[in-house]
């Protein structure tokens, strides 16, 4: 499209906005625009024209029939408040005392009511059925009545508006009103919440001090909390500290009015068997007047969640109520834990899923269903007991007391959630069958220790020698054979930040059984998401399912195509014989049009990895594996996912008017999509890590490396060479004061990793040193300062056998198992790993022994391929680097490779015309290591002074012939920076004074992943806030305003390379 526009004229019609544009300056294209005036007129024009065809193609204006456009306007309106219109839903009536089902009611994340809607049909006589609806209790709080003609809205039991639908601004106006009233006990659920996360600190430090002193002057607390945590210590792990079953009593403390208020259960902390244990220590130290007066100061939150639960009619409602208050109680009580176990819980519509599918396949492959006897069921991490829950509403009545009591079992690690699941799953036993039964068949237990009932060679047996309840149900469970596993395990391989202390910790037989088998068979070098929490989960689950059953569980989806689960997959084939995987996509974690197509995640965004449904059943009459894949369309939104896993079944994938699933057959090296069909094995590889290790075979290079990983980016780099030193100052006396006193009270002030704990565990003394402040490249054509220090950089990898100041030529490309498309870069200095995708690999010209000496890193091997494939005895060693370095760039070549380049170091074909492809990789390495001196591109810069705010008038100036006594000179505060790239403009708008201009296309067309060049360089020189408090706190100097010329004359000059490399790569052969 040309660059340039300029309007001709516009208008506004019939209050849509309009507009004619002509582009220059090569084309004269004129273009009609009809832009709503407001997203709101969008909704309402998209209102009519659905009601206009619902009308024309369906022939009817009933209510059934036209409710559904009206729906969906009112969800547009409701969506930016967080609500949501839902249809055909039981409620209590406005006097608690009958049911009702409006057409719809306005939902918040709660599960809260908002707001209720009544639709009508155009012919009946509106008023006359709003007299009937009030008489049958319906609520006034916050009601729509509608008949497609004319709507009524009723606020706080008074009438507020009556409009005419067919006048948008008045339709717009009910609207607005309807989604944005916040009633009474919504807005005291939502003010308490708040006030929770502020009050609730303070709570925590009065229960742990107070615990903290009954350690030590009370001998009954200290013998029956010794007798609690040897319970523990046997059923859950030997690791758990006194500090985790302080944290236990602590909740248990906070929440025992929580199930009270929200299920009316008085009695359950008196009956649950680790809630008896937990209360037997308690009473050692505190009655329940104390009890009271320690929480008093919180009532109002109890309170709230009272009111906002006698609001709910619907046990399911009910349920996910309670769960949104466990994870929002959880992420303010302990973010350290809710950062451990991810607590994030399935939605329903694919837990519902989960179990039809499962029940289909054990019926197909078995003759048997989730009902019959014998069928155990395991849930190995309950969490708030959503699929127990929901498996119980869906067996048959018949069945259900015989597997409630007997064939349904249920884990859980952390107390709080143990408690909801036990609450939620008698909760709906009581709903389903009238009745009131115990589920004893849940066990506090951590079952990634729980080992005694797997299934295979050289495990030790560690039967339990404790006799509580508890440990009596997990020997009761063992000692079932398992049909079906199912459930959504967690899943985060690295915590956020070590410096919460809570890191994953291992688990010696799982994590050997993964080494033996996905690791042992697979390539992965980045091992640690092998070690991921729902793998651990699987290899569990795989090792604990009898001989005949299915494997169910949701999870992170990066099995299915990541290079480093090769032997995951290779051992899933060996151990099951079918496979189904849906995938559900919404990996975040990818860029440009691939995040679009991965489209919204099904758990409403809060984590960031794509997500599977999968199931693996193991049959022992059957050999081999069938393995069959489907993916959800692109660009689906998570509420097209939802809606997708409700309407579709397992059952239907193979009727050809439903989804279709595709049967892998994997390729030589285990991959199961995205598979190639080329030459790649016959190129010359570039790196092989056997190469590298000197344990044989053929590379071109010998060393390579990932960029360097610091643990510490905030530390460590800086565009000021001088606040780095301080810094790392800072930094290193804080080491140092650590190492003479190991309680420092300072020590958290820095960024700590395993690594350095092991350093001063080991006292090895460190000092700020500033010799090893050197250049890096951090990002894209963003060099910083950085601090090279083995001790204090996470870690360095090859990088002191790489770098060298004086001479040395680097390849960067992407690591192995990159969703991103494939780019390379050259550069001279050191690299950070996150500059490249997955971690990068760089493939240096040189490495370096210990006294300094300069070694080459491309092979003889290499070598003698080169000169005997061109027949040319003098070529060298830095000729094959210019021409590798040239044909990564090659377009064909990645689009001919382009699956191999995500899953495989690159490899390297032979073509025509050696020299030409020599020369123009030296001209591109040159530019793009040397680019800094490349000369400025002649951009056009124009600044716009600001306007000069007007003075309010002063009384005491109010005379012009007064002069002031003195004047204070007025701060100038800096333009507020926008570093905001306008392609189809070609301009840069630095800041609100400055922009460039006259950018030409070929320089945004130069591309490293989905950014430019010149916007790798916009984006690190944004302004934000660092994560780190201490950084934040004392080292935050940063602003855009101090660079902004640096910035300008760096654009200028990557414009010029990013021109001159698209001009280079034009002649490469298409």
């Amino acid at each position: 499209m040309p660059k340039g526009r300029t309007l001709l004229w516009g208008g506004w019609l019939g209050g849509v906005a309009w507009g004619m544009y002509i582009f220059t300056p090569k084309y004269i294209i004129i273009a009609l625009y009809l832009i709503p005036k407001t997203m709101s007129q969008l909704f309402i024009q998209q209102y009519r024209t659905q009601l206009e065809r619902v009308v024309k193609f369906g022939g009817s204006t009933n209510e059934m029939a036209i409710r559904q456009p009206f729906i969906n306007l009112v969800n547009a309106y409701a969506e930016p408040q967080n609500l949501m219109l839902i249809a055909e839903l039981t409620t209590h009536s406005h006097t608690q005392t009958a049911k009702i089902r409006p057409d719809g009611i306005l939902k918040n994340m709660m599960k809260l009511d908002c707001g209720y809607w009544e639709s009508k049909d155009s012919k009946d006589d509106l008023e006359k059925e709003i007299e009937a609806k009030i008489r049958k209790g319906y609520p006034l709080s916050n009601t729509v009545f509608e008949d497609s003609n004319t709507a009524i809205l009723y606020q706080n039991n008074d009438r507020v508006l009556r409009v005419n639908m067919r006048d948008d601004a008045e339709l717009d106006k009910l609207l607005q009103k309807f989604v944005k009233l916040e009633l009474p006990y919504v807005q005291e659920f939502n003010k308490a919440l708040e006030q929770f996360k502020t009050d609730i600190p303070k709570i925590l430090d009065t229960f742990r001090e107070l615990l903290k002193e009954k350690h030590h002057e009370n001998a009954g607390f200290q013998q029956k909390f010794n007798a609690f945590w040897d319970s523990c210590k046997a059923s859950i792990n030997e690791g758990i500290s006194k500090e985790d079953i302080d944290e236990m009593i602590i909740q248990h403390l906070l929440t025992s009015d929580l199930f009270t208020r929200v299920f009316d259960d008085a009695d359950f902390h008196r009956e649950n068997n680790i809630a008896q244990e937990i209360e037997q220590v308690i009473s050692a130290f505190m009655n329940r007047e104390t009890r009271m007066r320690y929480l008093k100061d919180i009532e109002y939150y109890y309170r709230a969640l009272q009111d906002g639960a006698k609001h709910i009619y619907d046990h399911h409602d009910k349920q996910e109520f309670l769960k949104t208050v466990y994870e929002n109680f959880y992420k303010v009580y302990n973010p350290k834990a809710a950062d451990k176990l991810g607590v994030v819980y399935t939605p329903n519509e694919i837990v519902r899923f989960m179990l039809e599918s499962t029940d289909y396949l054990l019926e197909k492959h078995f003759g048997r269903t989730m009902a019959s006897k014998n069928v155990e069921i395991l849930d190995p991490a309950t969490g708030t007991g959503t699929f127990v829950a929901n498996l119980i509403d869906y067996l048959p009545l018949a069945n259900l007391p015989h597997k409630f009591k007997h064939e349904i079992h249920a884990n859980e690690i952390a107390i709080l959630p143990y408690y909801i699941a036990n609450l939620n799953i008698e909760y709906t036993y009581k709903q389903r069958t009238g009745q009131y039964a115990s589920f004893d068949n849940i066990c506090l237990v951590d079952t990634l220790d729980n080992i005694d009932a797997l299934a295979y060679e050289s495990k030790q047996h560690s039967m339990f020698s404790m006799s509580s309840e508890n440990t009596e149900r997990i020997r009761r469970q063992n000692q079932r054979k398992i049909s079906v596993i199912i459930g959504n395990p967690p899943y985060n391989a690295k915590q956020e930040n070590y410096n919460f202390q809570n890191a994953n910790r291992a688990y010696e037989a799982i994590d050997k059984r993964i080494k033996n088998t996905y690791i042992k068979y697979g390539t992965a070098q980045n091992q640690i998401v092998l070690y991921d929490m729902y793998v651990r989960f699987f290899r569990w689950a795989s090792d604990r399912l009898d001989k005949n059953g299915v494997v169910s569980f949701v999870t992170n989806s990066s099995f299915i195509d990541a290079q480093s689960f090769d032997g995951f997959r290779k051992m899933a084939a060996q151990e099951f014989n079918e496979i189904y995987i849906i995938d559900l996509k919404g990996n975040a974690r990818t860029s440009g049009e691939q995040r679009r197509k991965e489209g919204g995640n099904v758990f409403d965004d809060k984590i960031r990895v794509g997500v599977a449904v999968y199931f693996f059943v193991k049959n022992q009459e059957k050999t081999g594996c069938k393995i069959y894949y489907h993916a959800i369309h692109d660009y689906a939104t998570s509420a097209d996912k939802m809606e997708y896993m409700r309407v579709n079944k397992l059952h239907d994938l193979n009727k050809p008017d439903k989804w279709q699933f595709l049967q892998i057959t994997p390729d030589a090296k285990h991959n199961w999509i995205n598979q190639t069909d080329n030459d790649w094995e016959s190129l010359l590889p570039l790196c092989d890590k056997n190469v590298k290790a000197g344990k044989g075979g053929e590379a071109v290079f010998k060393l390579f490396s990932s960029g360097i990983k610091s643990q510490r980016d905030e530390w460590v780099y800086d565009f000021n060479k001088e606040n780095l030193s301080h810094k790392m100052q800072f930094f290193a006396d804080t080491y140092t004061q650590t190492l003479a006193n190991p309680h420092n009270p300072q020590k958290m002030a820095i960024k700590w990793d395993a690594d350095l704990e092991s350093y001063l565990n080991r006292k090895i003394a460190k000092q700020f040193e500033p010799a090893q402040m050197v250049r890096s490249l951090y990002r894209p054509f963003s060099k910083m300062w950085f601090y090279f220090d083995k001790h204090f950089n996470g870690r360095t990898y090859q990088w002191f056998n790489i770098y060298n100041a004086a001479e040395q030529s680097i390849i960067a490309v992407p690591g192995i198992g990159s969703p991103k498309e494939f780019y390379c870069i050259g550069l001279k200095d050191i690299i950070d790993l996150n500059a490249m995708p997955a971690g990068g690999q760089c493939l240096p010209l040189y490495t370096y022994d210990a006294q300094g000496k300069q070694v080459d890193n491309i092979t003889n091997w290499a070598l003698e391929q080169f000169r005997a494939r061109y027949g040319a005895e003098n070529i060298q060693k830095i000729d094959i680097f210019h021409y590798v370095y040239a044909v990564l760039h090659h377009p064909r070549y990645r689009s001919q490779y382009e699956q191999n380049l995500k899953r495989d170091f690159p490899r390297l074909p032979f073509y025509e015309d050696f020299g030409q492809w020599v020369a123009w990789g030296k001209a591109l390495l040159d530019w793009h290591i040397n680019y800094e001196n490349a000369a400025p591109y002649a951009l056009q810069r124009t600044d716009v002074m600001p306007k000069p705010k007007k003075q309010k008038d002063n009384a005491l100036f109010a005379d012009p012939t007064v002069e002031p006594l003195f004047e204070t000179p007025r701060p100038t505060l800096a333009p507020k920076a926008k570093l905001k790239a306008i392609k189809e403009l070609g301009e840069i708008q630095l800041d609100e004074q400055t922009k460039l201009s006259g950018i030409p296309a070929a320089a945004w067309d130069y591309k490293l992943g989905n950014r430019s060049a010149l916007e790798w360089i916009l984006d690190q020189y944004k302004e934000s806030t660092p994560s780190d408090p201490t950084i934040r706190d004392k080292f935050n100097t940063y602003r855009f305003a101090d660079y902004k010329e640096q910035v300008i004359e760096l654009l200028q000059k990557v414009c010029t390379v990013s021109v001159e490399t698209m001009r280079i790569i034009g002649q490469m052969p298409a």
